[in-house]
């Protein structure tokens, strides 16, 4: 039975109570290994724990099948096992044997005497037996190797030990022991670097003495001998010889993280319990959670991610390095923080929210998780003031911190509350003052006084300050002041006081929200700031009691007398209430009032009337006589009567409008109104509303108060004066201009020297520029006045000047004589209104048509068109 050495070491590494391996060793130092059997019932010792032979026993059978492989027969029963036994064989000579389990050295065995046989099979096939290998021609050959010769020692070695033996043989035949040169080579197999030396060998391949006994109880004691894995002897076609596992790993598996390879190239490869692969503690990426995390075993420390294999996973010293290659689109400084603070771990740094500062931390409700685009800071100052600058930084600071609650202090500082009215303390505390603010970038004061005046200048400081120290809202704080009712000028109470509703106090109006709302120190001042039109007397008394009645006196135009402010009352004819209108001028008796009101009156017969009830003899008014805005507030009319003849003493006598606007009167000779005139027709009765405002004798300043009716339109439809011999465009027909002028000034005697316009017989005939325009005397309060006609034609008929200007006075417009494209016909006509036959001209151009000097040069822009039908001719 050959046993080569490879198969007996595999044997002994893994040998039990069934079977071990023996070195032997005889005087000479030569060797050979052989598998024993344990054959039950021997009485040889071997360890309970690690299988070790101790003692051999006094004798072993030797079966040998020679080459026959064939099942070796014990006592001539074949072994059931079917395993093969072998005899040990020795060299004649002392022999030492080995125990490579334990490195024991067996004592007291009792070895049978080998016959030449046995010592020709030991030499033969053990692994090592000197003769077995190639030696130098003329050097002794054992028995079987004849005619094996070969040209080199390397043909020798290839020719009868190929594989895994042909290293050992070469080894021998020079001289040098060994089972590998130890150096390093890549297994593809199990991905990684291994030894050059035997897969078993039981010697240290660092060693200087080759056969020092390599113990596999080293292993267990953590010798350093254990600090590689042989792979096998390397095959003679594999070009790979590294000195240490680093450069293999680098060269060979470039797919492959170095250190990983290392470990698996050497402690990975220690027997069990093999220590963890626990990584480089370089970082790396991990982009689905945008961090980085170190290359080590997960949880130690936080920042671990697990241990990268692959080289394709690129690698940096620094989490700094990692994010500035990996994440560079995150802030940097946020991106390291939480890669070293581990994933989902709280970096207890600042970030800024959308409402403020956060920290990035655990523990607290006002902690909160920053995103992984968010930029961190140090502090929470540093991301107040560089993230939330428009934030008040005080407010931002407190608001970021941990400890941040419904109970904490704030800022301290007060801010406007606008539905309240009021300003409130930022403090979490029950005080009545504290309301904590729920935005930074509203303006905070050091003191309630500042925010009222900063926040609520409109409301009654007082008023704001007591709502604000007490918590109360503006509206539950009464300052006794008085504001303008809802109701205004027509309500029975114009002004109220600022307090509590009560029968015993009818000035109170209930307390008011007081946000924009401007309060006054009196009744009278509300009067006579907030209703200048009013009377002060009535709309105080109404004020300050309402329902109680002034006991004035006021004008009735209607019935011409004058009725007194007191309960109505058929036993009291004077009383009529309240006067329509608040604004109505109160008096302090009757006879005040028919002086000032009813002058045309009789004073006796007004006093009468007025005090019981009789009517008066003459009731009708004159009026004022004054400019005041018509019904529908389109031009000015006159405050009087509408007909009959103007009294002595009439207003209007006083008034002089005409000669107060330096209008004169038609139809008399003399400027000034005298008592005996006809009323003017400018009159358009005595109005009833004693609010309407009156302009006394400018009809300029009435027309002004219209500003939506031309100045000049509005002067003459209320003055029915001169025209204004201005142009506007002709209502019937708007391609045309007309002007406002009276069709034959020579007949009118209106004007002592020539006018700018003159008319005769309804057409202009100065000046010559306008001759043959139309004149027209009536405008309306939609007429838009020019000062000439070609400004006219210019503002409504821009597009065709010419023809509005020609046609304005009567006549066609003559054309310039050049030419242009009539696009209707794609031919060049000329600018003239020529009809004869064979003319060119087709009608004026309009002002958007551009025209050319020559017909060669309008017919080059229409090149398409043969040059013999450019031109147009007429055919009439």
């Amino acid at each position: 039975m050959k046993l080569s050495f490879t198969a007996a070491v595999a044997a002994a590494a893994f040998s039990t109570h069934a079977s071990a391996f023996l070195v032997v060793l005889d005087s000479n130092n030569e060797y050979c290994i052989m598998q024993v059997k344990y054959i039950p019932g021997n009485d040889w010792d071997t360890d309970a724990t690690t299988g070790a032979i101790t003692t051999l026993p006094s004798s072993i059978p030797v079966y040998n099948d020679g080459d026959a492989g064939n099942t070796i027969a014990q006592n001539g029963v074949n072994d059931p096992t079917g395993e093969i036994l072998a005899a040990v064989k020795a060299f004649s000579g002392t022999i030492t044997v080995f125990d490579p389990v334990s490195g024991n050295v067996l004592t007291g065995a009792s070895l049978p005497t080998m016959t030449n046989a046995d010592l020709e099979w030991c030499q033969s096939y053990s692994t090592f037996a000197p003769e077995h290998y190639c030696k130098a021609d003329g050097a002794w050959v054992g028995s079987g190797q004849e005619g094996t010769l070969g040209g080199t020692l390397k043909e020798c070695c290839e020719d009868n030990h190929p594989e895994s033996v042909y290293n050992s043989c070469i080894e021998k035949a020079t001289g040098i022991v060994s089972m590998g040169d130890a150096s390093w080579y890549g297994d593809q197999t199990d991905q990684k670097c291994v030894r050059n030396c035997d897969t078993l060998n039981l010697f240290d391949p660092d060693s200087t003495n080759s056969l020092s006994l390599h113990s596999f109880a080293d292993d267990a004691a953590g010798s350093s001998n254990t600090e590689y894995e042989c792979g096998g002897l390397r095959p003679e076609w594999l070009d790979q010889d590294y000195a240490n596992e680093d450069l293999c790993c680098d060269d060979v598996f470039t797919s492959l993280q170095g250190d990983f390879c290392a470990y698996k190239s050497t402690t990975g490869s220690k027997p069990a319990p093999t220590p963890a692969y626990t990584g480089t503690y370089e970082w790396y990426v991990d982009g689905s959670n945008s961090i980085c995390k170190q290359d080590c075993v997960v949880g130690s420390p936080v920042s671990c991610g697990g241990t990268i294999e692959a080289a394709s996973v690129e690698l940096y010293t620094s989490a700094a390095d990692c994010c500035s290659a990996q994440l560079a689109w995150l802030p940097s400084a946020g991106c390291e923080a939480r890669s070293i603070a581990g994933e989902n771990n709280p970096t207890d740094l600042f970030w800024a929210s959308s409402d403020g500062c956060r920290e990035d931390c655990t523990g607290s409700t006002n902690c909160e998780s920053a995103p992984s685009s968010a930029k961190l800071y140090s502090d929470a100052e540093e991301c107040c003031k560089k993230a939330n600058n428009w934030l008040d930084l005080e407010w931002c600071e407190t608001r970021a911190a941990r400890d941040f609650s419904s109970t904490s202090t704030g800022t301290g500082q007060w801010f406007v509350d606008y539905e309240d009215g009021v300003c409130h303390k930022d403090c979490g505390d029950n005080s009545a003052e504290c309301e904590l603010a729920t935005s930074g970038s509203l303006n905070f004061f050091s003191s309630a006084s500042d925010c009222c005046k900063g926040s609520l200048g409109s409301v009654d400081q007082d008023a704001c300050v007591q709502g604000s120290t007490q918590g109360l809202t503006i509206s539950t704080v009464p300052t006794n002041k008085w504001y303008v009712a809802s109701g205004g000028s027509g309500s029975d109470q114009p002004c109220k006081e600022d307090c509590e509703t009560s029968g015993s106090a009818p000035s109170c109006g209930g307390i008011v929200a007081k946000n924009g709302i401007r309060l006054y120190d009196s009744a009278n001042d509300c009067c006579k700031q907030a209703y200048s039109w009013v009377a002060v007397d009535l709309c105080q008394v109404q004020s300050e009691n309402a329902g109680v009645h002034t006991l004035k006196w006021y004008v009735d135009y209607g019935a011409n007398v004058c009725k007194q402010d007191c309960e109505v009352d058929s036993n009291s004819p004077e009383c009529d209430g309240y006067p329509e209108e608040q604004s109505t001028k109160m008096f302090a008796s009757a006879s005040a009032c028919c002086a000032a009101k009813l002058s045309w009156i009789p004073k006796e017969t007004c006093e009468t009337a007025s005090t019981t009830g009789v009517d008066p003899t003459d009731s009708d008014s004159p009026g004022t006589g004054e400019w005041r805005k018509n019904d529908s507030w389109s031009y000015c009319v006159l405050d009087c009567k509408e007909s009959g003849t103007i009294a002595a003493g009439d207003n209007i006598l006083d008034v002089q409008p005409f000669v107060s606007s330096g209008v004169k009167f038609y139809g008399t000779a003399a400027v000034d109104l005298a008592s005996g005139d006809d009323y003017p027709p400018q009159c358009d009765g005595v109005t009833s509303d004693s609010s309407a405002t009156q302009y006394k004798g400018s009809v300029t300043n009435c027309c002004k108060s219209i500003n939506w009716v031309q100045a000049e339109v509005c002067y003459y439809l209320s003055t029915r004066g001169t025209p204004t011999q201005k142009y506007f465009a002709d209502p019937s027909d708007r391609t045309k201009c007309v002007v406002h002028q009276t069709e034959d000034t020579a007949a009118t005697g209106f004007y002592a020297t020539p006018p700018a316009v003159v008319c005769e017989a309804g057409k202009v005939t100065l000046p010559a520029d306008s001759e043959g325009v139309e004149c027209v005397e009536d405008i309306g309060v939609s007429t838009k006045l020019y000062d000439s006609l070609d400004e006219c034609c210019k503002k409504n008929v821009s597009w065709d000047v010419d023809s509005c200007k020609y046609g304005s006075q009567g006549t066609d417009a003559p054309g310039s004589g050049d030419y242009y494209i009539d696009w209707s016909i794609e031919q060049c006509v000329q600018d003239c209104n020529d009809e004869a036959t064979g003319s060119q001209c087709n009608g004026i151009a309009k002002s958007w048509q551009t025209t050319y000097g020559s017909e060669e040069t309008c017919c080059k822009q229409i090149s398409w068109v043969n040059r013999r039908d450019c031109l147009y001719y007429q055919t009439r």
